[in-house]
């Protein structure tokens, strides 16, 4: 195999957006750094039917703002001080968007890498929206993640009457399990990152490149975008919780969210992009009045997906010889996944569901304590706020069954002496609906059913 020489970080100036294609149902994504290397990502649309005139006209106008997002990916490695897009210019609103959508996305990464990227999307400003007025049949999507908000949508939909379609984008196990046990059609695409980015990442330190979260779930949002457009739907149901709007810390005078793509803030703006080549579209997160404790009681009243259901991102890693079954145990998202679920299951279903219990476990004591806002801020990872995990910790340890687990035991007076005062502020607050949301109108029944 011939091995790829890459260029120093320290030589680049120019990430450009070389063209995109789309044949065979695939849609083809290239990238390139200064003159010295390409990239190109795939993207399969498995089943869709091929599209008329009309719809290839919006669907290129669709790739062509996924073509941007994706990018991301490929930009952080070197994150030059020069953004090139070849081929067409954008308007001033894309740019403002692309803008927001790379140094929000990137704020971990370059929190991490101790990096400012220098992000500026060129425009021309004669450049004008070319609105489209083809007609969306309205259906439900709701992508699968694996994990218990996304079946609390889908069974939330379905108790209403409604008929989602379950939507992936790859299909590990998890997803795959739980979109059989739904009992739903599904809709599928696989997102094939270039090989050369992952040559690239796993020889990082020798050419100075740069790694490190993205925010895939912005990038997911303009290939459903693309979908819809492909098979035919109208709504996006996404299963993003309120706490996915609070951020982490700060760099440079800025909020850093892990969660940023999966914030309310993102769904405006991207609805502010899109409605001229989609206006019949809408890309909403139907759990946004919730919190996560909310969404783990609603959660712990079907025991349908117990087994296969998983929240631990080593089940989900590209490298599947790398992926885990189910749940690690050990990971900032096990935890608060356990710890959010624990005061409204049963104990010894929650172990049977986790295969251990962390609370038990010593060593894991720091963990808790990152999430119990202790010792440091919120971790970054999708994880529900530090007032939510102070407070289902608190409800574990006033319970018989919970409290002399070696976690509660060790923490318990650090909890009750900077948090006892406030729980009842905290169940208030974080039991209420919050009206900060983007759900269509026609959807209020399904948060009736939340209030119950």
């Amino acid at each position: 195999m011939k091995t790829v020489s890459f260029p120093h970080r320290s030589h680049v100036r120019t990430f450009r957006f070389l063209d995109f294609d789309f044949y065979e149902s695939t849609a083809f994504l290239r990238y390139g750094v200064d003159d010295a290397v390409t990239f190109e990502e795939r993207i399969q649309f498995h089943d869709a039917p091929p599209p008329d005139a009309e719809r290839m006209n919006v669907l290129t106008a669709c790739l062509r703002r996924l073509h941007l997002a994706a990018g991301v990916s490929y930009y952080k490695a070197y994150i030059p001080p020069e953004i090139r897009v070849e081929g067409h210019a954008l308007s001033r609103k894309e740019a403002d968007f692309f803008n927001l959508f790379y140094r929000s996305g990137l704020g971990e990464f370059s929190f991490r890498n101790g990096v400012t990227p220098d992000i500026s999307f060129p425009f021309d400003e004669d450049v004008l929206p070319d609105p489209s007025g083809m007609r969306l049949p309205h259906r439900i999507i709701v992508p699968v993640g694996g994990g218990k908000d996304s079946i609390v949508t889908l069974e939330m939909l379905k108790k209403a009457g409604r008929s989602p379609v379950p939507f992936s984008v790859g299909l590990p196990r998890p997803i795959r399990e739980t979109i059989e046990l739904s009992g739903l059609p599904s809709l599928r695409v696989t997102r094939t990152i270039a090989p050369g980015l992952m040559e690239l990442n796993r020889r990082a330190d020798e050419f100075g490149a740069l790694n490190g979260h993205v925010p895939v779930t912005g990038i997911i949002a303009f290939i459903l975008a693309a979908a819809s457009v492909l098979y035919g739907f109208s709504d996006v149901a996404m299963s993003n919780e309120r706490s996915a709007n609070v951020g982490n810390t700060e760099k440079d005078g800025l909020m850093v969210n892990h969660q940023w793509s999966k914030s309310v803030e993102f769904e405006r703006a991207f609805a502010g992009l899109m409605k001229d080549i989609l206006p019949d579209f809408h890309y909403f997160s139907l759990l946004r009045p919730l919190s996560e404790l909310s969404i783990a009681r609603l959660f712990s009243e079907t025991e349908t997906y117990d087994r296969v259901f998983t929240s631990c991102n080593r089940a989900f890693r590209l490298d599947e010889t790398k992926r885990l079954d189910r749940w690690c145990g050990e990971c900032d998202k096990c935890r608060f996944v356990f710890l959010a679920l624990a005061p409204f299951m049963g104990r010894d279903r929650l172990l049977s569901i986790f295969g251990r219990n962390p609370l038990n476990e010593a060593e894991q004591a720091e963990g808790f304590r990152r999430l119990l806002g202790l010792s440091s801020f919120k971790p970054f990872e999708c994880v529900g706020e530090i007032e939510e995990s102070v407070l289902a910790f608190s409800l574990l340890a006033a319970r018989p069954e919970w409290r002399n687990d070696a976690v509660i035991r060790m923490l318990d007076g650090d909890v009750a002496a900077k948090y006892r005062a406030r729980l009842t502020e905290y169940s208030d607050r974080i039991f209420a609906l919050s009206d900060d949301h983007c759900i269509p109108k026609e959807y209020a029944d399904v948060i009736e059913l939340f209030k119950r």
